[in-house]
This record gives structure tokens, C-alpha cells and sequence, in this order.
């Protein structure tokens, strides 16, 4: 694949929309209990894998943003996926997924830099908001890294999480950790 193929390009990163052939790699990711470990609704099924990836499309078309298909530049292999989604409120969330093989890497990190880069460009909405289990630490980790800043504590999905905002409005420079 070519960097004109990708829709963004990090250093080591290309970011795609998710089409169809994406599924079985969506599987591998979605449908692994230790990998969705911090997910409420457990791991995922081909049927709503493929709702996902239509809806993600339809975002794209409707709403300028949806989820992205991970690959690594150099290798041209499957890392997971990442991207956009509405909350019931309207505000827009980023979310990160990878394969647990990539785990530990900076992998996370790089992908969600690249994102709230390219939201900030792309989107015109006044921030991106992200939020894990208050013991996920990893994931916690990442969100600080790529320079969102704290929000508040309060349960989402039914379980107690922590919620970072990155603002996209200018003049409005979120706080580095």
C-alpha cells in the first residue's frame, strides 16, 4: 500500500477507513477476551464487526470522521484499529484498539498523537474526549502521552472511568503531562 492509499501517516503508522477485507483481522482483534479485557460488552462477533464497519462509513460520509484500519508502514501488517465515534451527547470520542502483540511499543501512543493531530485539522467540533476504566493504567497512560488533559471520573458503560479532553479550538492548547 501507498502513503496516497492512506487517509493519515504518522512515522511509523497508515491509517485507512475500515473496508469489508478488514474482518478478519477485525476478529482477531475484536473476538480475543484478553485484548477487549476492559471492554463492558466482552468481545465482539462477525455480525456486529461488520455493522461496525458500515457504520464507520457512514460517519465518514456523514459526520467527516469514523474508524481507521492500523497498519505498520514498513510491514504492511494489520495493527488494529482507532478512530472516531458520537456519544449519545454529540460529543466525539477516540478510541484505540491493537493487537496484543503491539502492545508496549509506543504504538498507542503514536496512533492517538496522529489522530488528535489530524482532528484538529480536519474536524471542526471544540474537543475529542477519551476514557478507560479507572484501572486500565495503560490506556490512562497513552491518553496523557498524547497530550489530553484530565476531565473527570464518573461511570461510563456502567463501570467507573476516567475521562481526558483534548481541545480543538484555537488558542485553547491542551495541557502536557
Amino acid at each position: 500500500m501507498t502513503d496516497q492509499e492512506y487517509m493519515l501517516v504518522s512515522k511509523r503508522l497508515g491509517f485507512r477507513m475500515l473496508q469489508e477485507h478488514d474482518l478478519q483481522n477485525l476478529m482477531r482483534l475484536d473476538m480475543n477476551r484478553e485484548v477487549r479485557t476492559f471492554f463492558p460488552g466482552g468481545v465482539s462477533t462477525p455480525e456486529k464487526l461488520r455493522e461496525k464497519i458500515i457504520r464507520s462509513h457512514t460517519s465518514f460520509l456523514e459526520k467527516g470522521f469514523g474508524e481507521f484500519s492500523i497498519t505498520d508502514l514498513k510491514t504492511n501488517e494489520f495493527l488494529g484499529r482507532a478512530g472516531f465515534a458520537e456519544l449519545n451527547n454529540g460529543e466525539v470520542e477516540v478510541g484505540y484498539l491493537l493487537l496484543k502483540e503491539y502492545w508496549g511499543k509506543g504504538i498507542a501512543t503514536e496512533a492517538l498523537s496522529a489522530l488528535l493531530d489530524w482532528a484538529g485539522k480536519a474536524l471542526e467540533i471544540p474537543r475529542i474526549l477519551a476514557y478507560a476504566p479507572i484501572d486500565h493504567h495503560a490506556s490512562i497512560g497513552v491518553m496523557k502521552k498524547a497530550g489530553m488533559r484530565y476531565l473527570k471520573t464518573e461511570p461510563g458503560h456502567g463501570i467507573e472511568c476516567i475521562f481526558y479532553e483534548y481541545p480543538l479550538k484555537p488558542g485553547d492548547t491542551p495541557a502536557k503531562f
